[in-house]
This record gives structure tokens, C-alpha cells and sequence, in this order.
């Protein structure tokens, strides 16, 4: 699956990206991305992506068999991260959390479901069963987005999330297959025209 990589691939505006994995050179473009973020964008991720410092832990302490993320990078800049997040043991071993994090530049450009189908792919070669994804209720563009995917609400717990000026929101467990994700994710490259790698 690696030596796949990287890809390029044309948006629909005509923007070129290269989707490629994370490499340990990332750091401080990673570490750019996350900064240039508006606050919304991160306010609610489950760590302090804003610090360099937990960016570049995160890169040195990556453990393919747990973490496998992705990158789209435009002009040398990273303007999205993905990651498929596993265990290997338990019994969540067969499940994969799906995280996602789109530049606003780059929302509405299909990007997500691009990365997301790069995520799906790999959870396939891993042979997970389910993937999940955790939504606040206030990010509807998300929501819109797995829904458009297949993801079902599973779950809703009410006031679980904080945001860093102290509001509570709910928050959203969403889940799907991973063959059902396939078939879905085969009509929308169908549907997005996709040719040669172009989205």
C-alpha cells in the first residue's frame, strides 16, 4: 500500500493535491497546519494540536499498528490530516476512529471523502470490520459529510464535550461498516467523476 504513494489528484476547481502517509519530516508543516486552523477547527480535537510540542510527540511516537495518517499537501503546505486510529488488542480490536481535519480553503472540495477513502482502504488491508466517527452536534458540515458516507448515529451523549470557552455540546458516535463503506464510497468516486486520480 505504501509504495502507492504519493498520489496526485485534481479538485474539481482544478486545484492539484498530492495525498501521501505522514512522514517524520512533517513536523513543522503539520505543526503550520494546525496554527493556521480558525478556532472552531480545533477546539474540540482530544489534544492540543496548536502546541508544537504535542505535534512533534505525535509524529516521533507513531506506531503504524495503532495510527495511520494521512496527508493532503497543496504548494508544499498541508492543507489536511486524516488518521485511522486502531488497537490491537481488546475487543475494539475489529473498529477503526476515522478523525479528519480539512483547512477551510479546502471544505466543499470533496478533500474529505477523498482522504476518508484512503482511510477506508487501509482499514480494509488491516481487515477491520466497522469504522466510527466522533461528531459534536454543532459541526454540521461533518455531520452532512459522513452521513452523505453511510455513517448511522449510534450513539448521542448529551453535554459530553466542552469547548475551550467553556460551552457543552453533545456529542455524536457515528458508525458504518467497512464493506459497506466500499459499495458507498464506489458510487461517489462514480458520481465525482473521478479519472486518473482526479476528484
Amino acid at each position: 500500500m505504501e509504495n502507492q504513494y504519493p498520489k496526485t489528484m485534481k479538485l474539481k476547481d482544478g486545484r492539484d493535491l498530492e495525498i501521501r502517509p505522514l512522514e517524520d519530516n512533517d513536523v513543522g508543516a503539520l505543526v503550520a497546519f494546525f496554527k493556521d486552523l480558525p478556532e472552531d477547527s480545533t477546539q474540540f480535537l482530544k489534544e492540543d494540536v496548536k502546541d508544537a510540542r504535542v505535534v512533534s510527540r505525535f509524529v516521533a511516537d507513531a506506531n503504524p499498528d495503532l495510527t495511520w495518517p494521512v496527508v493532503a499537501v497543496w504548494e508544499g503546505k498541508i492543507v489536511a490530516d486524516a488518521t485511522l486510529h486502531m488497537q490491537q488488542r481488546g475487543w475494539r480490536r475489529h473498529v477503526g476512529e476515522v478523525r479528519v481535519v480539512v483547512s477551510p480553503e479546502f471544505r466543499r472540495s470533496r478533500l474529505a471523502v477523498a482522504l476518508i477513502h484512503e482511510l477506508v482502504n487501509q482499514a480494509s488491508l488491516r481487515k477491520l470490520k466497522k469504522l466510527e466517527a466522533q461528531i459534536l452536534s454543532t459541526q454540521t458540515g461533518a455531520l452532512r459529510a459522513f452521513q452523505q458516507l453511510g455513517f448511522k448515529e449510534e450513539a448521542r451523549l448529551k453535554d459530553h464535550a466542552m469547548g475551550a470557552r467553556g460551552g457543552l455540546h453533545d456529542l455524536i458516535i457515528m458508525t458504518n461498516t467497512v464493506d459497506d463503506l466500499w459499495s458507498k464510497m464506489e458510487d461517489l468516486l462514480h458520481d465525482m467523476d473521478v479519472t486518473r486520480g482526479t476528484y
